[in-house]
C-alpha cells in the first residue's frame, strides 16, 4: 500500500491547537496538527493526487474543502492559508518549512491577526453611463449630430472621430470612479490590493459580465469592521444609484495578503528586507521605522499616478520589509534589539542563531 502524505491546509498560532475544528479536511480525513516552536501547520492525510489530471468537477469539490476547513479555522483564528494542492512527504518536511520561512509566518500572522480578506467589485451600467456622457459633453454632442446630418458615407469621418471621443470620455469616467470610490475606501481601510479585471482576449461565458466590471480590490479588514464596510459601500451605492453596481464578499482567508516565499530561509528574507530599506548589518527599531517612512513617502501611490500599478506594488514590498524586520527585532527572535533605541543585528549568523529550533 501506498505511504499517505500530509496535505497542508494552512498556518495559524500553536496556542490555538487545543480548540476544535469542526468538520474534516480532504477525503473525509481528520485535521492533525504539525508544530514549530509557536506556530502550526493544520494537515490531513492523503493518498498522492495528479490534481492536473483531475476533471474540473472534481477539482472545484476539493478546492471547496480546502476553502471549507480553513473559513472553519477563521471563525476562532488567525489564519494563513496556503495555497490549493500543497502536500508535503512527512511531518518532517513540514516541520523543515516551518523552520525555514519561520519568520515569514510570524510577521504574515502579526499583520493578519484579527482580520479577514473582504473582495470590493463594482460594476458599472455603460449605457446609462454613456447616455449621461453625451448629455454633458458638448464635443461628442456635436460630433454625434455632424454624424447623423450627413448621413453613412459623407459621416464616416465623423462617426470615427465620435467614437474615438466616446471610447475616451468612458476611459476618463471610469478612473473618475475608480479614484472617487477608492478614495472613499481607503480612508477606512488603507491596507488594500488590486486584483485582476477583464482579460480582453478572455472568451468564456463570464464575459458579458467580467466587462461590465470596473473595480476589483481586497481589502485587509478586522472581522468586527464588516459593518462599517457594508456602510460605506451603501453610501456610495446610493451616490451613483444609476451609474454603478457594488458587491462585496467576505470574510475570506486572506490569500491576497499572504505572501511566504519558501525558497527563502529567514536570513535570507531578513537580509532583503535590511537591503530594500537601505539598512546597515544593524540598526535599531527607530532607524527601521525611519527608514521605512522615508521609502513610503518616496513611493506612496498617490505620488505615482501615472505608474500606480508598479508603485502599489513597490509600497506592499517596503510594508512587507518594515514588518518583517520589526517582527524579527521586537517578536523574542533577537531580545537585544526589543527596545527602540537598541540595536539589532542583522548578521547572517546572528539571524541563525536567533532562529535555532
Amino acid at each position: 500500500m501506498t505511504e499517505e502524505k500530509k496535505y497542508i491546509y494552512s498556518i495559524i498560532m500553536k496556542s490555538s491547537r487545543g480548540q476544535a475544528l469542526d468538520g474534516l479536511g480532504i477525503n473525509g480525513r481528520n485535521i492533525i496538527f504539525v508544530s514549530c516552536k509557536d506556530i502550526v501547520a493544520a494537515v490531513s492525510n492523503i493518498h498522492l493526487i495528479n490534481f492536473n489530471r483531475l476533471d474540473k468537477k472534481e477539482l472545484t469539490q476539493l478546492v471547496a474543502v480546502h476553502e471549507r476547513v480553513n473559513s472553519n479555522f477563521m471563525k476562532k483564528h488567525d489564519v494563513i492559508p496556503m495555497r490549493f494542492g500543497m502536500v508535503a512527504e512527512n511531518e518532517e518536511e513540514i516541520r523543515n518549512i516551518l523552520i525555514k520561512a519561520y519568520i515569514q509566518f510570524k510577521t504574515a500572522l502579526e499583520r493578519i491577526a484579527g482580520k479577514a480578506e473582504f473582495v470590493v467589485q463594482i460594476f458599472w451600467n455603460e449605457k446609462n453611463a454613456l447616455e449621461k456622457i453625451i448629455r454633458e459633453n458638448t464635443e461628442i454632442k456635436k460630433l454625434k449630430k455632424e454624424a447623423e446630418s450627413k448621413g453613412r458615407i459623407l459621416g464616416l469621418v465623423s462617426r470615427i472621430k465620435l467614437g474615438k471621443r466616446i471610447f475616451e470620455a468612458l476611459e476618463s469616467r471610469r478612473k473618475e470612479y475608480t479614484s472617487d470610490i477608492l478614495k472613499n475606501l481607503t480612508a477606512a481601510f488603507p491596507d488594500f490590493s488590486a486584483g485582476k479585471l477583464l482579460d480582453a482576449n478572455k472568451e468564456d461565458i463570464s464575459y458579458e459580465a467580467d466587462k461590465k466590471k470596473i473595480i476589483n480590490y481586497s481589502f485587509l479588514i478586522r472581522k468586527t469592521e464588516e459593518a462599517m464596510l457594508e456602510s460605506q459601500l451603501n453610501k456610495l451605492a446610493e451616490k451613483y444609484k444609476d451609474e454603478l453596481k457594488f458587491k462585496y464578499i467576505g470574510p475570506m482567508s486572506p490569500y491576497s495578503f499572504v505572501n511566504i516565499n519558501l525558497c527563502l530561509g529567514n536570513f535570507e528574507v531578513v537580509n532583503a528586507a535590511r537591503n530594500l530599506l537601505s539598512l546597515g548589518e544593524e540598526a535599531s527599531l527607530m532607524e527601521i521605522k525611519k527608514a521605512y517612512h522615508t521609502l513610503a513617502h518616496q513611493y506612496h501611490p498617490d505620488k505615482h499616478q501615472t505608474d500606480s500599478g508598479e508603485s502599489q506594488e513597490k509600497m506592499k514590498e517596503i510594508i512587507q520589509a518594515y514588518h518583517l524586520l520589526k517582527n524579527y527585532c521586537q517578536g523574542g527572535t533577537n531580545p537585544s534589539g526589543s527596545d527602540d533605541d537598541q540595536k539589532c543585528s542583522f548578521k547572517e549568523e546572528v539571524v541563525k542563531k536567533a532562529l535555532i529550533f
